[in-house]
């Protein structure tokens, strides 16, 4: 009979799976981690760094906050960094350790497997017992309990919908918009609760289909990994043949042909039959076989984290050609965010000669020529203050016979805002050099909070030769 995927027979209907629960070491650390996401991913909208949440994504007004750093509409090359680290990095990664993406931090697979799950478990009982409850017909305590299962699926669902929203919006002014007329927000309204439905089919009901029959990274698999990237993989060589199978000798191999490897994937899948797209690296069929060979007092690692070459005996390859360039790329991406925001200002200074004559002479007498030179100053506030700033005109200059005038500074920026400004600089002549240019250092004063910040920005003088 020809292989299809296990959620996706030919007939086109629907096969439920209830995989058993299953204990073990990495059952320990995945619970770990599943919980430790779950944490950060509910707490981290609630605090706040600078009065700000530390993660915030305000789309209107093109406001990114990160741990304090405000980025902004046009910090493009931010985002370019981001997304080429983090797309390079899920290559080496699975280049490396295969699907460990999908087993131990996919949103997908830790909601489910951490929360949902554990909900029907504790409701229906386990997979026996969810089974038997899923066939039988329906009377008062199958619905009593499929009406407590789901809406319990249901809160869940609403809780995540709407921490989801609160990286967009901010927790407290989602808070505010929840407790207020749904008429007040009907947009917000409308999108947390379609977002909740979403949520509710993907999690409730979908479940790993979305993994085996909809997520692309399965299928990239053949195309990202190769015989020295580390998956779950079943040792045939010590395995085989079963127990139970016709053989020309007595001997078996360690695999009990239990099915445990198999009532435990929640794909669905037999590892036995060796790499498979559906196969999410979630490691239950390592700790359910571990525990079967501690009882039949065999080594454990019939199922173990291997590569295919290790599986044949040869020696494993980690750091290849391939491997260096994705690490290689991955690195340049992560230097990139590094220099981008340790050389980013939180005041944006370009200063511009504006459009006329280079300069203008103002008074000429034998003893001095006064000129003037015209300059457009452009600030923007990149931080996440309001910010007030001027120039410093004359405490700093009396006696290098500059004379700034900037009439509408001092001035009030708000965070992301940006102002323009004409300034004129009326110097002497005898500051500028034998071609007729001067450099001059233009100091600007910054304050945001009782915080001053000073910035200097060299231009250049010109006069007439």
């Amino acid at each position: 009979m020809a292989e299809s995927i296990h959620k996706l027979p030919e007939d086109g209907f629907r096969i439920n799976h209830y995989p058993m629960a299953v204990r073990g070491f990495f059952r320990k650390y995945r619970t770990l981690t599943q919980w430790l996401l779950i944490a950060i991913f509910i707490f981290l909208p609630w605090i706040k760094i600078k009065g700000i949440p530390a993660i915030l994504i305000d789309l209107p007004d093109r406001r990114f906050t990160f741990f304090g750093l405000s980025f902004w509409g046009h910090d493009t090359p931010l985002i370019f960094f981001i997304l080429a680290g983090f797309s390079l990095g899920l290559l080496f990664v699975t280049s490396v350790w295969g699907r460990v993406w999908c087993g131990w931090a996919c949103p997908q697979t830790v909601i489910i497997d951490g929360v949902f799950r554990q909900i029907e478990t504790l409701i229906e009982g386990n997979h026996i017992a969810r089974k038997k409850f899923q066939a039988a017909p329906f009377d008062k305590e199958k619905i009593i309990k499929k009406a407590i299962k789901w809406f319990l699926f249901f809160f869940i669902s609403t809780l995540v919908s709407h921490t989801f929203y609160a990286y967009f919006t901010g927790a407290g002014r989602l808070v505010s918009m929840a407790i207020s007329s749904p008429s007040e927000n009907l947009t917000t309204f409308l999108i947390v609760n379609t977002t909740t439905l979403i949520i509710l089919f993907n999690f409730g009901w979908f479940k790993e289909r979305l993994c085996t029959v909809i997520c692309p990274y399965g299928r990239l698999q053949s195309v990202l990994m190769d015989e020295d990237s580390l998956v779950v993989a079943y040792d045939e060589r010590r395995g085989e043949p079963r127990k139970g199978r016709k053989r020309s000798s007595g001997k078996t191999g360690d695999c009990i042909n239990c099915y445990k490897c198999v009532v435990v994937c929640p794909t669905g899948i037999d590892i036995r039959h060796g790499i498979q797209m559906e196969c999410i690296a979630c490691t239950s069929c390592i700790d359910a076989c571990d525990g079967i060979m501690r009882i039949t007092k065999k080594p454990k690692g019939l199922i173990r984290y291997e590569s295919e070459n290790g599986l044949k005996g040869k020696k494993t390859i980690f750091w290849k050609m391939k491997t260096y360039i994705y690490f290689g790329l991955t690195l340049l991406s992560f230097i990139g965010i590094f220099l981008y925001v340790l050389n980013r200002s939180e005041l944006d200074i370009t200063v511009l000669r504006a459009h006329e004559n280079p300069y203008q002479v103002l008074e000429t007498s034998k003893e001095i020529t006064l000129i003037a030179n015209h300059f457009t100053l452009n600030l923007k506030n990149q931080s996440s203050q309001v910010m007030e700033v001027d120039i410093i005109r004359k405490e700093e200059m009396e006696n290098s016979e500059i004379e700034i005038i900037a009439p509408t500074l001092p001035e009030i920026i708000p965070p992301g805002e940006a102002i323009k400004n004409h300034i004129f600089i009326k110097f002497s002549k005898s500051i500028l050099g034998k071609k007729g240019r001067g450099e001059f250092k233009l100091q600007i004063m910054a304050k945001s909070k009782n915080v001053t910040k000073k910035y200097v920005k060299e231009i250049n003088l010109v006069g007439p030769i």
